[in-house]
């Protein structure tokens, strides 16, 4: 496809010449500008007639007026009231009137044009031997010794200046050789500095060229010949730099290159590239001397149309000889042959001047290829399909907003020069103006600006997601950094919604005004409207606001616990409206702002977790204390706990003395969510150790007087409802 492409490009670059440049063609005539309708109003009374009789008849063409100035004075006939269209006639209809115009317009000019070509190839020879002597009328006696020095040193002088500035960058340019290209991040830099090279190649070419010119005092006439050569000097450097970044024949490395090209098809390509474009660059400057020594321009349009021919065969010939390149994939027959068709068609058209159908076909034909080779290029150098999505997912939004830049570049470039070409006024509308122009201006105006919005879009989603790129944060990072990316995983989300709402209102309304519809109304409307609904909706406006200032006092953000009055759970993702929490459980809930109320954050800084165990009156409690501050020792050493305790379990004292154990209140400062997993290791190794050490724990005692049988009963009975309250309690804890 990027082979099939390059012809194409050469092809606009090529036949657009006759139409593109004054020396090729004769700008057509400009349309008659389109007669101006005054209405005015004056008294049907006898001052009335007079004022038009004397004032307005006589300024009038004898054929509009009706009647000639000297006319004897009489009452204006009444002016007819036409009749009503009929129920057949439509916009459609009247469109179609238009274009059918238009056509009809082209045909003749193009029939008009053909046939004084045709009539000017007899003269042409006769006129091209008068050449040396209008030459030497406008410029003077021609010496050719001292002109032809004087060019000899106008090219050395750029050739000098060329090959010192490949001296003066020769340590850079080894150095570029050597970058290496894995990541997108490199190709791009070696992108950028190899355009830099060229174009300081090309500009220090440029200017030993200037300066060699500059030091002979040149006649006006060849003055002017020297500047086109010149300008063809530039068209050769400016096609050198694109062919070497673009193509990069001889590239050491792959990456090197833009286009994805095999090194024998971008040796090929760029070969055709630079001959037909020096086959352009001379025959345009030929064209601009010929203009100078005074050959007629309808003999100029006859050599230029020849001239034109023989690029368009040459073009033909690059797309068949492309088919037959050995070991590469042939482009396929039916694209090669609408190829070949497309270019003899549009060198028709450019030769019989027909500028509409020629840059319609022209657009048609390279708009598709140049959006086809820019996504290529830009996925070859950034390389989609080798980069992580998830670690580099800011490096893929890039590449995205890359291509629908250029896709929004190339599509309203083509829409400027179709709107060009048939004559349409994009900025204001015209009085008198077809319906055609109407709809071509209201198309372009609004393919313009959903291109715009989607190129917005795609910009604010590739600077969000770029903050937003890489693994999430911890939740329990507290340094300025982490809570730096916590606020922002918490607030881009809502600006990137709220930029959304933005863009698509302002899109909406900029869509109607370019169809013709008047938004002023539509903003006082609004205006009307959105007063009404603050007061209907006054939950969703207190919803919004609440929202607003928890955000604004950063009371929780995404991956942190919270508690409210009513629900409680880990907080997921937010809305303009509204939060989703999820139960440690599972369950997620959406709750509006306005419902939460007071915020209880579970996550923030540090958290207190106090246990508190039962063991018998007979306990030694130093040795328990020195057994749970070792066990507060393990954990703060252990891999896996040790980072989440910022201090160590530790057994405060004795907290309560019950009926029948002494109640021991332990206590360590833990990182918020992380008490849960600490808490239940802490147990299983007090159990151990407590065992380890003849340290029981306590058991609920009962004590029975009376008979055997009530007594079983009586302690069964209380033994099972301590029993039953403790897994109670230990369900209520989350986590």
């Amino acid at each position: 496809m990027p082979r099939a492409c390059l012809s194409l490009l050469s092809a606009l670059l090529l036949l657009s010449v006759p139409l593109a440049r004054p020396v090729l063609a004769q700008e057509a005539a400009p349309a008659a500008a389109p007669p101006m309708r005054v209405i005015i109003e004056v008294p049907n009374d006898a001052a009335g007639r007079a004022f038009m009789q004397e004032q307005v008849v006589p300024k009038l063409a004898p054929g509009v007026a009706g009647t000639s100035p000297a006319a004897p004075a009489a009452a204006p006939a009444p002016t007819p009231v036409p009749a009503p269209a009929s129920s057949s006639a439509s916009p459609m209809a009247d469109l179609g009137a238009d274009m059918s115009g238009m056509v009809a317009d082209d045909l003749s000019f193009i029939r008009n044009k053909t046939g004084a070509l045709i009539s000017a190839v007899p003269t042409l020879p006769e006129e091209l031997g008068h050449l040396g002597e209008k030459l030497a009328h406008n410029g003077g006696p021609v010496r050719p010794i001292p002109l032809l020095a004087a060019f000899a040193l106008f090219s050395l002088g750029g050739f000098a200046a060329r090959k010192a500035a490949f001296w003066s960058a020769r340590g850079h340019l080894s150095k570029l050789l050597e970058l290496p290209g894995d990541t997108p991040q490199q190709r791009l830099r070696i992108l950028g500095i190899r355009v830099a090279f060229s174009l300081y190649i090309l500009g220090a070419s440029v200017l030993g060229s200037l300066g060699a010119f500059l030091l002979f005092p040149w006649p006006p006439v060849f003055r002017e010949m020297v500047l086109i050569m010149l300008g063809a000097f530039v068209v050769h450097g400016l096609a050198l730099a694109f062919g070497r970044v673009v193509m990069a024949p001889a590239a050491r490395h792959e990456y090197f290159r833009v286009l994805p090209l095999s090194r024998r098809l971008a040796e090929f390509w760029f070969a055709w590239w630079m001959g037909l474009v020096d086959a352009f660059a001379i025959g345009g400057a030929a064209l601009g001397l010929l203009r100078i020594v005074g050959l007629p321009e309808l003999q100029r349009e006859v050599l230029g149309s020849i001239w034109l021919g023989g690029l368009a065969v040459a073009i033909i010939v690059m797309i068949w000889q492309r088919q037959r390149i050995p070991d590469e994939k042939p482009v396929s027959r039916i694209a090669a042959v609408l190829l070949t068709v497309g270019i003899i068609v549009a060198w028709l058209l450019a030769t019989a001047h027909a500028r509409a159908l020629f840059w319609t076909l022209m657009v048609a034909m390279v708009l598709p290829m140049l959006m086809r080779l820019a996504i290529l290029s830009v996925r070859h150098v950034v390389r989609i399909e080798e980069i992580d999505r998830e670690a580099n997912g800011s490096v893929i939004a890039w590449a995205v907003v890359v291509e629908r830049a250029i896709r929004a570049l190339f599509i309203i470039g083509g829409a400027l020069v179709l709107a060009h070409a048939w004559h349409v006024d994009i900025g204001d509308i015209a009085m008198g103006e077809s319906l055609f122009t109407r709809v071509v201006r209201a198309a372009i105006r609004v393919l313009t600006v959903l291109l715009v919005a989607d190129l917005a879009w795609r910009l604010t989603r590739a600077l969000i997601d770029g903050r937003l790129d890489g693994p999430p944060s911890d939740v329990h990072d507290d340094t300025p950094e982490g809570r730096r990316r916590q606020r922002l995983r918490t607030l881009l989300p809502i600006l990137r919604n709220f930029v959304l709402v933005i863009l698509i209102t302002v899109t909406l309304l900029m869509v109607l005004d370019a169809i013709g519809i008047q938004i002023g109304p539509l903003l006082a409307g609004a205006g009307v409207v959105g007063i009404a609904v603050g007061f209907g909706a006054q939950t969703l406006v207190k919803d919004i606001i609440s929202g607003v200032f928890y955000l604004l006092d950063d009371a929780f953000r995404v991956g942190e616990y919270i508690q409210t009055k009513s629900h409680k759970g880990t907080v997921e993702s937010f809305s303009i409206r509204s939060v989703k929490l999820r139960h440690h459980r599972g369950p997620i809930t959406t709750v509006p702002f306005g419902e939460l109320g007071a915020v209880q954050n579970l996550s923030r800084d540090w958290v207190i977790d106090k246990v508190t165990i039962g063991v018998p009156y007979d306990t030694d409690l130093d040795l328990a204390k020195k057994i749970i501050k070792q066990i507060g020792r393990e954990l703060m050493e252990d891999p896996e706990f040790g980072p989440n305790i910022i201090e160590p379990l530790k057994m405060q004292g004795v907290e309560q003395m019950g009926d029948f154990a002494i109640q021991l209140r332990l206590k360590m400062m833990t990182k918020p969510g992380e008490q849960f997993m600490i808490r239940r290791r802490a147990y299983a190794l007090i159990k151990k150790r407590f065992e380890e050490n003849g340290i029981r724990f306590a058991m609920p005692t009962v004590s029975v007087s009376g008979g055997p049988g009530e007594a079983s009963a009586a302690a069964a009975r209380q033994v099972y409802e301590m029993t039953k309250a403790r897994p109670d309690a230990a369900e209520a804890a989350p986590g």
